[in-house]
């Protein structure tokens, strides 16, 4: 059966699901699919595409000596950006565009058309064209077009493949787990800790699995601990006060350690983020000492190494618990999520965080003007509406200060509530642990 074939009398919907057999007609379908929705105005065309997990796990059986049609990893993966595109104003949607550009209502065409990637499994690939519907099974060989089937025939398969389908797409069930083209993907982890797949990060609000993060709490030389107020234009925690800064364990992250680094110049915008790049600091400037443990490393040995530092260097450590071991909180956080009718909702997630614990260089926090010079780019991109320095003390009255006026939760993150009840006395002491190691150096 021809490409065209399939899709030709369509007229109100089509859905593709796996694309790996379509290669390489859907990739050079842009005039054919920008056509068919200039001619029906109530086309909708929605084409899901393989995951890297997914093309990864075909190519270990198509990319081999045996394989009646090899297709290696690699190339599965440009044949997807030729597809989805990779944010170069290229792909299909793009070959679409350029067709029907000079359409007075080509912008209302382009929206009748989406283009995901699907990080669930694919059992098989499927073609739904309004009522009809072809299907292809995964083996060993890369499928093509013949190897497409009509279910016309077989009505119980029919409507298994249309309930299959329509779990991919509701947005309340498989639907959550597409993702557009750049779209953050982030490692999920079971139960145990063990990590099972990579997925989008609007799936993550459940208690089923969790994320990894890390937790950063940067203090100034006077033992003053940062916190930032998140921008008002996020969706999750709009305009609540948060800790230093943190993040998601990037897939390409070979520690935790790295992870806190990267959050500490992307969040505090030092020269390697994107607004600063002028500024001195970079990760060559974050000098990690290891657990901060004082049991097994007194402070005054501290203090020589401190006076070594230049003067642009950040002290970092690891937090540990009360016994020593390397500290990771695992725990349910409460999220106010902000929808777009500027509802908000709260909705649950389990994160593992390892905490690390950050001292910021002489006369970079230690005044209002240091801050608003170091801090400034931040807030005007909208990466954070302020920041403030507060003493231990001061976090505790203004916290208990909320407590009495019943709006604690639409002040502070549901972490930062979390820390000032669990986590007071590793702050204390670390705060207590700067002023000591800083005396004679802080301005």
């Amino acid at each position: 059966m021809e490409f065209q074939e399939f899709f030709k009398h369509a007229k109100s919907s089509i859905k593709i699901l796996g694309t790996n057999s379509l290669i390489p007609h859907l990739e050079d379908s842009g005039r054919f699919l920008g056509d068919l929705l200039l001619l029906n105005k109530d086309l909708h065309i929605l084409i899901l595409c393989e995951s890297d997990n997914e093309n990864f796990s075909q190519s270990l059986c198509t990319d081999t000596d045996t394989s009646r049609r090899r297709l290696s990893f690699a190339a599965l993966g440009v044949h997807r950006a030729r597809i989805m595109g990779t944010g170069r104003n290229d792909g299909l949607m793009e070959a679409i565009r350029e067709h029907v550009r000079s359409q007075r209502d080509s912008e209302q065409i382009l929206q009748r058309i989406q283009i995901k990637q699907v990080n669930l499994r694919l059992p098989v690939n499927l073609i739904q064209a309004d009522g009809r519907i072809w299907c292809c099974i995964i083996t060993d060989s890369a499928a093509d077009l013949d190897s497409y089937f009509s279910v016309e025939e077989n009505q119980r398969l029919k409507e298994e493949l249309l309930s299959y389908i329509d779990f991919y797409v509701s947005p309340e069930r498989g639907g959550i787990y597409l993702s557009k083209p750049g779209e953050e993907l982030i490692q999920l982890y079971d139960r145990n800790g063990i990590p099972r797949g990579i997925y989008p990060r609007a799936c993550f609000y459940t208690t089923e699995f969790s994320r990894y993060s890390v937790w950063g709490f940067v203090f100034n030389r006077k033992g003053g601990l940062l916190l930032h107020q998140r921008s008002k234009t996020t969706k999750d925690g709009r305009g609540l006060w948060d800790k230093s800064m943190g993040g998601h364990v990037d897939l390409l992250d070979s520690s935790t350690s790295i992870t806190a680094e990267r959050e500490l110049v992307e969040e505090m915008f030092l020269p390697q983020a994107e607004y600063t790049k002028y500024l001195r600091a970079d990760l060559g400037d974050i000098v990690h000492f290891g657990e901060w443990n004082t049991r097994k490393r007194p402070e005054r040995t501290f203090k020589g190494g401190f006076a070594a530092l230049s003067e642009s260097d950040w002290a970092m450590f690891r937090a540990t618990d009360m016994h020593g071991a390397p500290l990771t909180v695992t725990r349910i956080s409460d999220r106010r999520i902000h929808e777009d009718d500027d509802k908000v909702t709260v909705k649950r997630t389990v994160f593992r965080s390892d905490v690390y614990l950050f001292i910021a260089p002489p006369q970079y926090l230690d005044t209002p003007e240091e801050m608003e010079r170091l801090l400034k780019h931040a807030e005007k991109s909208g990466a954070a509406e302020a920041h403030k320095v507060v003493t231990l003390e001061e976090l505790r009255r203004w916290m208990a200060e909320t407590e009495m006026r019943g709006t604690t939760r639409e002040t502070f993150t549901d972490d930062m509530i979390f820390i000032n009840l669990q986590y007071r006395d590793l702050l204390e002491g670390f705060s207590e642990f700067v002023r000591f190691v800083s005396e004679g150096q802080a301005t």
